[in-house]
């Protein structure tokens, strides 16, 4: 695919939260924020999303939207939290889309822990270090009821990217993981994977791995897949959340399209 691939803010605000937040599971949560997006002659949406997952104890927000959607967040979260706290903050990693309103949340949430792979973060937010918690793979955050494994990232963005992994719903939090592009249509921004009126094509995916992840262009999509796919062999997933791109229900049929886009990504420039 050819073009360049650009933000563009235009009419995003109108059409970024209709019909989020939304519930994908019981205590579950999909929070989002739209981008228009141009490549070549084509205007594709590229969600930014976030995820609550609310505990009998305490709540998590899973990536935190890019700033410019903190207003729709910030309205939405306190809906859906119905007088609750924001106990933690969990970004997959540090950059803006998936971190960017940490410290706006700290403001409305000040008792409110960030907990992740910290490396770098102290770069962003020198002021907030009391704030952080330091975690690593496989480190188990309790919410009462329920718990939150963070995960070593198979497909990531920044060596410091973590995901996370809600065993009881079995949902799997990918950041850049599992990216795709919809179409620009009215309505398009909160279905999942299977409810968009086109299925997802290896082009819909491309489209975001070959310019966010750029390493996919240099690598074997072949190894990442073999580990990505143990990985879903020992971790039953029944629901993806990546950061950019709906909901994924499909999960199986999706993975196999992914690679396709991975593979597809070494031939774009």
């Amino acid at each position: 695919m050819t073009g360049n691939f650009v933000w563009n803010s235009w009419n995003v605000k109108n059409n970024a939260t209709e019909g989020l937040p939304r519930q994908i599971a019981p205590g579950t949560w999909w929070f989002g924020w739209c981008l228009v997006v141009r490549d070549g002659d084509r205007f594709l949406h590229n969600g930014n999303n976030a995820f609550l997952v609310i505990g009998s104890k305490a709540t998590m927000l899973i990536d935190t939207v890019m700033p410019m959607g903190w207003p729709e967040l910030k309205r939405d979260l306190a809906r859906v939290l119905n007088g609750r706290k924001l106990d933690y903050i969990f970004a997959t990693h540090p950059e803006a889309p998936h971190m960017g309103n940490i410290e706006a949340l700290i403001a409305e949430y000040p008792q409110v822990r960030i907990i992740g792979d910290m490396r770098n973060y102290q770069l962003f937010f020198p002021h907030l270090a009391k704030h952080c918690d330091h975690m690593e793979a496989e480190d188990v955050i309790d919410l009462g009821d329920r718990q939150v494994v963070l995960k070593k990232a198979i497909i990531h963005d920044l060596p410091n990217t973590l995901w996370a992994y809600v065993p009881d719903v079995q949902l799997l939090c990918v950041g850049d993981g599992y990216p795709y592009t919809h179409d620009h249509e009215h309505g398009q921004c909160s279905l999942t994977s299977e409810e968009l009126p086109s299925p997802i094509r290896p082009e819909d995916t491309s489209v975001v791995i070959s310019r966010a992840l750029n390493w996919a262009r240099y690598v074997d999509a072949g190894a990442i897949m073999e580990e990505l796919r143990a990985f879903l062999r020992e971790h039953p997933v029944k629901l993806v959340g990546p950061s950019h791109g709906g909901v994924i229900t499909n999960v199986e049929e999706v993975t196999d399209i992914m690679e396709r886009g991975l593979a597809r990504a070494r031939t774009l420039a």
